[in-house]
């Protein structure tokens, strides 16, 4: 089965890890791939995929302006490639997937990694206008309706935010939870600790609250970072440390300025894209997760089966993986109070974070672990084709 792999590009977020996990886990020798972007920008991934013997190729689309270029180029591709379906990850190439593999008669399954047209997602403090989304929204719910057969959510939140904001039938949308490479998330002793303090500068005795995620409105770092004052009135040895893309630049700047106004910029560490996630979410003694929306939260589930207790909102699908007090801890979104109580509360009770790390282990290791996705996946891949090949019989048979 020859499947394209269509994504807008292969930075470092979590749909692009995602596509490496799979990519990684599913049966090779049945399912042959091909990864192609939409942008050419931003390439994080694209080393690690070409290893697995995947090719990667682009459309060279430089913005969304490009996307009916990108029709005409991904047609032309189709027409070579002969490919048997089409998996598309994110907006624009969902767009560009589905109109393309309409024209071309091939088959499309879109994933859904956020609940992109929830009133939450469009009101995260992002500079997006109401219009833009309103239009994004009718391209999504047009293009889903015109050319996809099915839609893959990461969540059960996910999958009731496809269904009602485009309106797509809950019986041809797949409930698959990102699953995550386990071999390089161990639950054990951290190793390197001392070395990671000294790289970051940070003094003898410090206490690393850690966040995984890219710098923008949605992630809530500038909520973490109102909370760090309270926090280190009572820890004054508590740093907070941020990994993840730093490409929106006014937000990262409103970020270190909002840390300079409440005098704790010195207590901030931005450390951009890393490759070291496993080892940073081993050293680290809190993870705090302050999203304001989320499909899923993949870096979330990578620190839960690192065994790293956690902080996180209580927000669309966390409580779906995060049992309050159980194998994690959760709080209002945006509450800063809310968000530096529930660190101070876990900070001073070693025992509890302790026990809340091995729980968050033992949930998570199992519900994500990649084989169980891939096998799962690959019969998503089947259903898929055979719904589709059985649709063409009938059209065949009604022009008939």
């Amino acid at each position: 089965m020859r499947i394209v792999q269509l994504i807008e590009d292969l930075g470092s977020g979590g749909a692009e890890r995602l596509l490496y996990t799979n990519l990684k886990y599913i049966d090779r020798s049945r399912f042959q791939s091909e990864v192609i972007t939409v942008f050419s920008g931003a390439t994080h991934w694209k080393e690690p995929i070409e290893a697995l013997g995947v090719e990667v190729t682009s459309l060279g689309c430089r913005n969304l302006r490009d996307l009916p270029k990108g029709v005409q180029r991904l047609r032309r591709i189709l027409r070579s490639h002969q490919p048997d379906f089409i998996h598309t990850h994110l907006w624009a190439a969902n767009v560009i997937g589905r109109v393309a593999g309409r024209l071309s008669r091939i088959p499309v399954i879109s994933s859904i990694h956020n609940p992109d047209h929830e009133p939450d997602a469009w009101n995260d403090g992002a500079a997006v206008s109401p219009l833009k989304r309103r239009l994004a929204r009718l391209m999504d719910h047009w293009t889903a309706h015109f050319g996809c057969e099915r839609l893959v959510a990461v969540s059960e939140y996910v999958r009731r935010s496809a269904h009602d904001r485009l309106g797509f039938p809950l019986e041809r949308i797949d409930l698959l939870y990102n699953p995550i490479d386990i071999d390089q998330f161990h639950s054990g002793v951290p190793h390197g600790r001392q070395k990671l303090i000294e790289e970051l500068r940070l003094p003898e005795g410090s206490v690393v609250l850690l966040n995984v995620a890219r710098v923008s409105p949605q992630k809530g770092l500038l909520y973490a970072i109102r909370a760090l004052p309270a926090v280190r009135e009572k820890y004054p040895e508590a740093y907070l440390v941020s990994v993840g893309a730093t490409s929106d630049m006014r937000w990262l700047s409103r970020l270190e300025a909002e840390a300079d106004s409440l005098g704790v910029a010195r207590y901030v560490r931005f450390l951009g894209v890393r490759r070291d996630i496993p080892d940073l979410l081993s050293c680290c003694d809190l993870f705090v997760f302050p999203s304001l929306y989320e499909g899923l939260g993949i870096s979330l589930v990578e620190a839960m089966a690192s065994g790293r207790a956690c902080v996180a909102s209580r927000v669309g699908p966390i409580p779906e993986v995060i049992r309050h007090g159980v194998n994690g801890w959760l709080v209002p979104p945006a509450d800063v109070r809310a968000l530096a109580d529930a660190v101070c509360l876990l900070l001073n009770d070693e025992w509890r974070r302790k026990r809340l790390g091995a729980s968050a282990a033992a949930s998570a290791r199992p519900r994500f672990h990649p084989e169980a996705a891939a096998r799962k996946l690959e019969g998503v891949y089947e259903a898929a084709l055979r719904g589709a090949r059985a649709g063409a019989r009938r059209a065949g048979a009604w022009q008939g």
